[in-house]
Order: structure tokens, then C-alpha cells, then sequence
């Protein structure tokens, strides 16, 4: 089961993350990191720069929904963050939708079918009310790549980048040591800005925000 790390200085640096104020501008933001479920990139954004008077729609596509909101609840601590709801594509044999649970959540148990992707985050959008602001926040897009095309990918970021509220953050995270360049390139080329996070030869985690694609080459070593 993925989780986030909890032992030693590698989880100190992690948990010390901190994301650039930019990411809340109003911009779709790709996070370019290390695995973004793992580390809950994603979710950690969302804690960051979310309120307890927002909602979230959270899409996770390696851990379940109650992996997701463990993890998600282990991050907020004691603080008090943006109320979720999340869209299941993992948990096999669902079939049930559940919106009007602790966290309401529809299941669309395959990674790869973008259409049911869509209807299912409709569905969810219409039952959940948005709050002072309403965010997107889809963990990681790189199961999805590895089940459908990259173009199916792209554009379904492109159709649902617009449920947030223009004041919410959009944010999709991409492993991409898990692709080859022209994968990431595309993606990449779906969102506004892209934030590379990476792991320095020290241990310790950069970020470079950047509004073009710019060289992908210097992170991907190709």
C-alpha cells in the first residue's frame, strides 16, 4: 500500500515541503516530481493553500479511497483543511456510488477510461457543495498513461481542469521518471505552468516553477 514515509530525515524534508505561492494563481499546474501518490504531492498542496470553508474533488488512481483519506488526514494533523470528496479509480468490485458519505465518492474502477473519469467528477461536482473555493487535485496521472493514450490524458486534463472554482487550485501530478520525454512534453503542454520537484544529490527537494516547457532534457537525463 502506498503511504506517506514516516521515519528518519527523509520524511522530515518531505514533510517540510513547502510549494511556491504561485501554484494559486488560478493556473492548471502539472507537479513533475518523484512519485506524486507516494508522496502525496498532490494532497500536500491541498493542505498547504486549502481552508476548512473549501471543498476539494480529489481523483486517485493508485490508492483507494480510504488509503487516500488516511493519508490525507495523517498530512492536516491538528489543522483543519478543505473538506474532500474523491473520485475511485482503483477499488475493484465497486460498483456503488457513495456521495453522500463522511467522504462522498464515486468509483470508476479503471484507470484507463477517461470518459467515466469525466461523468464521474460531473457527478460528484453536482452533489458537493464548493464552498469559499473548490479545488482539483488529481494524484497522479501516470497510471492513466499506462492504461490509455497520451492523447485520451490530455484531453481529459483539459475538460475537468475547469470544475475548480477560478480561485482553487488545479494540480496534476506526473512520475515522470516513468515516462519518456515526449510523453511528459505533452502533458506538460495541457497545463498552465509545470513545478519539477526533485531530489538533489544531498537529500534535499528543489522546485522549479516554470510557465513553459522549457528544456525537459536537464530532468529527464535524455
Amino acid at each position: 500500500m502506498d503511504s506517506v514515509p514516516d521515519s528518519g530525515s527523509e520524511h522530515d524534508r518531505r514533510a517540510a515541503l513547502k510549494f511556491p505561492d504561485a501554484v494559486t494563481d488560478g493556473a492548471t499546474v502539472l507537479l513533475c516530481g518523484f512519485d506524486p501518490t507516494e508522496f502525496a504531492l498532490g494532497l500536500r498542496c491541498l493542505g498547504q493553500f486549502g481552508s476548512a470553508e473549501d471543498s476539494a474533488i480529489v481523483v486517485t488512481t493508485k490508492q483507494g479511497v480510504s488509503e487516500t483519506s488516511e493519508t490525507y488526514s495523517s498530512l492536516l494533523g491538528t489543522e483543519s483543511g478543505p473538506s474532500i470528496g474523491v473520485v475511485d479509480m482503483v477499488s475493484e468490485g465497486q460498483s456503488i456510488s457513495a456521495a453522500y458519505g463522511e467522504v462522498p465518492t464515486v468509483y470508476t474502477p479503471s484507470q484507463g477510461d477517461t470518459e467515466r473519469l469525466v461523468i464521474g467528477l460531473s457527478d460528484l461536482t453536482g452533489k458537493i457543495a464548493a464552498g469559499d473555493n473548490r479545488h482539483l487535485v488529481v494524484r497522479s496521472l501516470s497510471p492513466m498513461l499506462s492504461a490509455t493514450s497520451t492523447a485520451n490524458v490530455s484531453d481529459v486534463v483539459e475538460r475537468i481542469s475547469g470544475l475548480r472554482t477560478a480561485d482553487g487550485l488545479a494540480v496534476f501530478g506526473l512520475d515522470y521518471t516513468a515516462h519518456d520525454e515526449e510523453t511528459v512534453a505533452a502533458i506538460a503542454e495541457t497545463a498552465d505552468r509545470v513545478l519539477w520537484i526533485t531530489e538533489q544529490s544531498d537529500g534535499d527537494i528543489e522546485m522549479d516553477l516554470r510557465s513553459t516547457r522549457a528544456d525537459f532534457g536537464q530532468f529527464t537525463g535524455e
